[in-house]
């Protein structure tokens, strides 16, 4: 079956690296929490480019349509259409927290895209396989639960983190795991965006691209919680008029039709406020 690599890069977002100044980490924090405060005031009929019905169009053939470290001419729409089971495995310390902050991921997930997500204590016959790991042993890992390493040598060496997800002849992802080397993650104080993004891309938005903001699947953003605009491409990505398998040409023709759902139902107007609810982001606190 075919599989998707879709690491998070070692190189660091502008607002996590620990080499920078604490001045520098501390005017960047505030500077995006001045620009989230801004945003959330706003008037009601007032419009944020990533509101506009061709901006979220351009940013979801990108981020679901496109593939990182895997060429595809023909690319497909892909997510899951069966209740997903999580099983997690961790071989470092404070695993509690681990499963804390992966339940309340899966959970925002859960509420954002409609799929019924729960845990299972048993790997086998588990939809998404989540490892805790250290460095040291993510080769290992690598290959017991996806494979032989040198084919995803690229992403191993570039990568902080990493998930894949394989997929059945109707494009519907029907495993997936992800690897995470929690003292590595911490090292470059990206452990939070290991569990966010890799997860989130387990459900179908497997791409990165500099040119979607504010989005948790740009490299270069200050985002380690689902933005707004992220809501918004879930929402889309489960819609009703759309299913996998489809071409970029069928996902633009059906996407006219997905956009006036989001609209009747508010989740673009209100996603601001709406991508907050069962949020990690309330969980932790920031």
């Amino acid at each position: 079956m075919p599989y998707i690599i879709m690491p998070i890069n070692s190189l660091p977002r502008h607002r996590v690296t620990q080499s920078n100044p604490p001045s520098e980490k501390t005017l960047l924090k505030y500077t995006y929490l001045s620009v989230f405060l801004a945003l959330f005031c706003l008037p009601a009929f007032a419009q944020e480019r990533w509101q506009s019905d061709v901006y979220i169009t351009q940013s979801f053939i990108k981020i679901a349509l496109e593939r990182e470290y895997k060429e595809t001419k023909h690319p497909k729409l892909v997510r899951w259409e069966k209740p997903i089971t999580v099983y997690v495995e961790s071989d470092t310390g404070d695993s509690q927290l681990q499963l804390d902050l992966l339940t309340t991921q899966m959970r925002h997930l859960a509420y954002i895209s409609g799929m019924p997500i729960h845990f299972t204590k048993q790997a086998k016959g588990a939809g998404i396989l989540v490892i805790f790991t250290q460095y040291k042993n993510v080769e290992d890992k690598v290959r017991q639960y996806i494979g032989n390493p040198d084919k995803i040598r690229k992403a191993l060496n570039e990568a902080v983190c990493l998930g894949n997800f394989r997929l059945n002849q109707r494009h519907e992802i029907t495993r997936g795991t992800i690897i995470i080397p929690v003292d590595y993650a911490r090292e470059k104080a990206r452990l939070l965006d290991c569990v966010v993004e890799e997860i989130t891309q387990l459900l179908g938005l497997p791409n990165d691209s500099d040119e979607v903001f504010p989005s948790v699947f740009n490299d270069h953003s200050i985002d380690t919680y689902l933005s707004p605009l992220d809501y918004i491409l879930l929402k889309a990505l489960y819609s009703p008029y759309l299913k996998p398998g489809m071409t970029v040409k069928q996902v633009k023709a059906a996407f006219p039709n997905v956009l006036k759902e989001l609209h009747q139902s508010g989740d673009i107007e209100h996603a601001l406020q709406r991508v907050q609810i069962h949020s990690l982001r309330r969980y932790v606190g920031d």
